[in-house]
Order: C-alpha cells, then structure tokens, then sequence
C-alpha cells in the first residue's frame, strides 16, 4: 500500500518507520533538507534509545505525488492544519485522510473537506525526534483509530506494521477515544509544563498530584464519560507507564516552539463557557503555560 504521511515530526517519523516496514511510505516534509537525508539514508528508528532500525522511506519536499498516495496520514500539530486545508481539498475524495492531532478542536474543519472518507486517530506512543531522520520510540502505546466520516473497513484497509510495538486498535465510536486523549493531554502537558517535570512526577509528588486531581474533578463535569474512577486511573497508568517521558507540551517550550495550549485547554475552556460551568484551576493552568510560552519564545 502506498502511506502518504504528512508531517516529518516526532510522530510522522514514527509512523514512517513502523509503516515503512510492510508499505511504500512517502514522508511529505516543509523543508527540503529534511527530504533529503531521509532519502539518502533512511529513517532510524531508536526502541527506548537502545535498540536501532533503518527503514529505507521516499520523502517530498512539499506536496508533489501527493495525490499518488492509497491514503494519507496528517500528522501535523493541530494549529499548523489551517494552512494544509486548501492543500487536501485538492486530493482527490476517494483518497481517505486520517488525521493525528491532540484536542478536538479540529473536528470543525474536518467537515470542510470533501473527501469520501476520513478518519481520526489517538496515539498513546512516546516518541522524540532526535534529528531530521531519526525518532526515539521511548513508551510503546498503542494507535486508536475511528472512522469519523464515510465507510471505511479500518481492520481490512488500513495498512498496519505487524510489529507488536506498534498495535492499532480500531473503536466504533471517534467521540469516546477522542475525549479520553484529550482529558489525558489537559492534565499531563499543562502541569508537566507549569512544574517543568516529566510525567511520572505528576504522580510521585503529593502536590502535583493534588492539583492533577482537582483538575481531572473540572474536566470530568465538562465531559462525564464513563466511569470516573476508571478513568482517573488510566491517565494515572499513562503517567506511570511514561514516567521518564518528557511530554510534548514540554518539549515544545524547552524548543521554543508554539505549543498546542490552545487546542486542548482552550477547547476545554470553551465548550466550559457553553455549558456554564466554572473551571478555576483549567483557567489558571491555560493561563500559566500561555505566560510560559510567551516568556520562552
């Protein structure tokens, strides 16, 4: 199958290396240079900076073949896929789009596209870009996929790596999968920034831990989804199982980069501000990651 993946970041590269063992992938990149050593030389893979794979992959500066492609992986950060819109409104329908952003609030402009089929993705993985073409695969997770739009046999059609350090699992329902990922996004990144720690901190210190849990009680009223205490303790399981994992929040303010504040606690804050609820701490720590940000940049 022929995997077009937009994006040569963490995440991109990652999925390039686990597709790219039983697909021909094509890595679409913004820079030319980029394209260009993994061409030459492949992507390295890293298995928790030990273990390494080269994995032979065709990467394109910018968007040439890519209407060639059996399907198309976005695995951009969600504020940079405002600017690709008109780009995929251009690949033809039939060609199904699955998307791989945190939040949800790109969900809006998923129903602008024309296409046949699209579908959307969580992924639970750690990972780190540590140059153009290498990625760190520091926790194995797990990728969740849901159809969001159209019909889609995603067990039959969607390529997969056959390698049990990259497992797909496939949901009925996009709105169940998506909100778990995005409760876990707004307490792990927003606190590991405020308190500049990597995951498992948030639970081995009492105080991190009290507030993670006063923030979980606010986004719990928003979205009641399941059972409380189930749910509490899997992003409890997430913090212990990528304890030494610095979460991408982090790592974009230790880089400068924009974060993706907005996209997650900004969501969070306005579906608040529809239901008329009052969220004091979500509010504090959208604030304090958004000062951050401004100092670090």
């Amino acid at each position: 199958m022929r995997v077009g993946i937009i994006g040569g970041g963490s995440i991109g590269l990652l999925f390039g290396a686990y597709l790219g063992q039983n697909h021909a992938v094509t890595i679409f990149t913004r820079r030319h240079e980029q394209a260009q050593k993994i061409n030459e030389l492949g992507i390295s893979l890293f298995i928790k900076e030990a273990e390494e794979k080269v994995i032979a992959a065709d990467a394109r500066f910018g968007d040439s073949g890519i209407t060639d492609q059996d399907i198309l992986i976005i695995a951009v950060k969600q504020y940079d896929l405002p600017q690709l819109i008109s780009l995929l409104r251009s690949v033809p329908t039939a060609i199904p789009l699955c998307f791989i952003q945190n939040g949800m609030g790109h969900l809006e402009l998923l129903n602008t596209l024309p296409q046949e089929t699209i579908l959307v993705s969580t992924v639970e993985h750690g990972a780190k870009r540590l140059d153009d073409r290498t990625v760190s695969h520091n926790g194995v997770g797990q990728m969740n996929l849901s159809v969001y739009k159209g019909n889609y046999d995603m067990e039959e059609r969607f390529p997969k790596s056959y390698d049990p350090r990259f497992p797909i699992c496939f949901h009925e329902e996009y709105r169940t999968i998506m909100t778990k990922k995005l409760m876990a996004n707004a307490l792990i990144n927003p606190l590991t920034v405020i308190f500049q720690v990597k995951n498992g901190r948030l639970v081995d210190n009492p105080y991190y831990y009290e507030l993670l849990k006063l923030m979980f009680e606010e986004i719990y009223s928003i979205f009641p989804l399941g059972d409380k205490e189930v749910l509490f303790n899997s992003i409890i399981g997430i913090c212990k199982n990528t304890k030494q994992n610095t979460s991408s929040m982090l790592k974009d303010i230790q880089e400068g980069r924009k974060t993706e504040i907005d996209a997650i606690l900004g969501y969070i804050l306005k579906v608040a501000e529809r239901k008329g609820a009052k969220v004091k701490a979500i509010q504090m720590a959208y604030v304090m990651v958004k000062g951050i940000e401004q100092e670090r940049r």
